[in-house]
């Protein structure tokens, strides 16, 4: 499994040197309406990414298996990709006309492969998709100037806050009134700095999409064509933030090379506040249980982040009712939870899961309530990241922000930069 970096900048390649540069971009497939309800039969191809391995050959072994079974004379080619070089690799792919009929992609891959006209439009052809898939899920897959929906949400992930009840307490916090706004953090970062003479951080990062989102600003433009997040609410957003890096209640090194992370940070007992899955709590008490025991869990602040994997469907498969068929198998709900149990921390992308009391009712300790946090946040998550952003927007934002953090330039300057030099990029 992957963690949250395939979210940042994948597409690039996809969108600046790989489908575009062999003139296959703009093209208009995938709206076409799939025979369904006869036999299936023939033979297909599924691809999953770096997920041949140990822990999940023997379930995919299984799934295919299984399908073949309830459908004689069908035959299912699972084939697998390495990790590294994913976005290069479907590109070869669209480009030769060999995509894979079934495909598993992350919203930036597939929205390269949708403006390329390689994906169905699933909203077209499943007539329940709204109904028995998660909202957020389906929302990662439409895109900017596309009327469709162009994978089956898989697994997903969301951000549950967790906090260090004992160091809040030392600093002189109350862990039953946690931060719920910017303000409020940045208030109570304020007194555990004062309490701890500068020692304990409550804050341990730069801002970031996510914070330009929660100001109720669009990173983009409705119609896909501009970066537009240098609003006054964004801006005060960066003003906040660099003000309290300039009074100390942020690390020093959180804009340097030499920054760890909050989570390591967190860890080290360093910082009060981190982010994780909903499965923190678990899979810190296996290598620090004494700190695990002072974890508590709260919902993430403002919108919280979506990361999504999904299963696509190739507008060019020539056995399109098979694909389809063994596309709804995959991401239904049985076969989904059951991928789950071997992904802790990830949660299914179908509405019944909610009904599971595995993600709907707590054990009634931390770590059961942050389970029960992060499905109940998986709802209304957002994948902040458009699908046209790529690793050198995210450079320079980052550069941009760092800048005003340190009073080299205003707020207001490095957004206007920012926003500049971005749709310089998307437009190149």
């Amino acid at each position: 499994m992957r963690g949250k970096p395939w979210l940042a900048a994948v597409a690039a390649i996809l969108l600046s040197g790989g489908l575009a540069a062999c003139g296959i971009g703009g093209g208009s497939g995938g709206d076409q309406a799939v025979a369904t309800g006869g036999p299936l039969k023939g033979e297909i191809t599924f691809q999953t990414w770096s997920l041949k391995n140990d822990k999940f050959t023997p379930y995919f072994s299984k799934l295919v298996a299984d399908f073949q079974r309830q459908h004689p004379g069908t035959k299912i080619n699972w084939i697998d990709q390495p990790g590294d070089g994913y976005p290069d690799k479907v590109s070869s792919q669209v480009t030769s006309g060999s995509l894979p009929d079934v495909v598993n992609l992350p919203p930036d891959i597939a929205y390269a492969v949708q403006q390329a006209g390689g994906l169905l439009d699933l909203s077209k052809n499943v007539p329940t998709l709204a109904k028995d898939y998660v909202q957020s899920g389906l929302s990662a897959y439409k895109y900017p100037a596309a009327t469709g929906t162009y994978a089956f949400p898989w697994y997903l992930g969301t951000d549950v806050n967790y906090w260090n009840k004992a160091l809040l307490q030392k600093d002189g916090l109350d862990p039953a009134r946690l931060p719920t706004t910017l303000d409020e953090l940045i208030a109570q970062a304020k007194t555990m700095h004062d309490r701890s003479g500068g020692k304990d951080y409550l804050m341990s990062r730069a801002p970031g999409l996510i914070d330009i989102v929660n100001s109720g600003t669009k990173i983009v433009s409705d119609d896909g064509k501009k970066f537009v997040f240098d609003t006054p609410a964004a801006i005060a957003v960066v003003d906040k933030y660099a003000a309290a890096y300039k009074a100390g209640y942020l690390p020093r090194d959180v804009l340097t090379k030499t920054y760890e992370g909050n989570s390591a940070l967190f860890v080290k007992q360093v910082v009060g506040w981190t982010t994780g899955t909903g499965n923190y709590i678990q899979s810190t008490a296996q290598t620090n249980p004494n700190l695990a025991k002072q974890i508590v869990p709260s919902k993430a602040i403002g919108t919280p982040p979506l990361y999504v994997q999904g299963i696509s469907v190739s507008a060019k498969s020539k056995n399109a009712p098979l694909a389809l068929a063994f596309a709804l198998y995959v991401t239904n709900n049985a076969n989904q939870e059951a991928f789950i149990k071997l992904a802790p921390g990830f949660l299914p992308g179908t509405a019944a899961a909610g009904s599971d009391p595995a993600y709907s009712k707590s054990d009634g300790t931390p770590a059961g309530d942050a389970g029960v946090l992060a499905y109940e946040s998986l709802k209304t998550a957002v994948n902040v990241t458009p699908p046209m952003w790529t690793s050198a927007m995210d450079t320079y934002f980052s550069q941009q922000v760092a800048l005003a953090m340190t009073g080299k330039q205003t707020a207001k300057q490095a957004l206007d930069n920012a926003v500049a030099k971005c749709n310089q990029l998307l437009g190149s």
